[in-house]
């Protein structure tokens, strides 16, 4: 994986993280064109058996209940919270 690559899934990973903290959704588009969406679960800690390539990142979030694996993301993108 070259450093491009890595930065796209550590950037996804943080983008989740993010997004958990402030309770929005995300868009998740992976291989195929399945879209996820959802608010994220909390960020998993990670271990060498889990890491994603040698991000430091774990290779999976959750989004509405599905496992997602971070190598499989092509797009992710961040909702805005309706107007009330």
């Amino acid at each position: 994986m070259d450093d491009s690559e890595a930065q796209f899934f550590v950037t996804v990973g943080d983008l989740c993280a993010a997004a958990h903290l402030a309770g929005l959704s995300v868009c998740l588009t992976v291989l195929g064109g399945q879209e996820i969406v959802g608010v994220p679960a909390p960020p998993f800690e990670t271990d060498a058996d889990h890491e994603l390539d040698t991000t430091g990142s774990a290779d999976a979030v959750w989004v509405a209940e599905v496992e997602v694996r971070l190598s499989d993301v092509v797009e992710a993108s961040v909702r805005r919270p309706e107007q009330t």
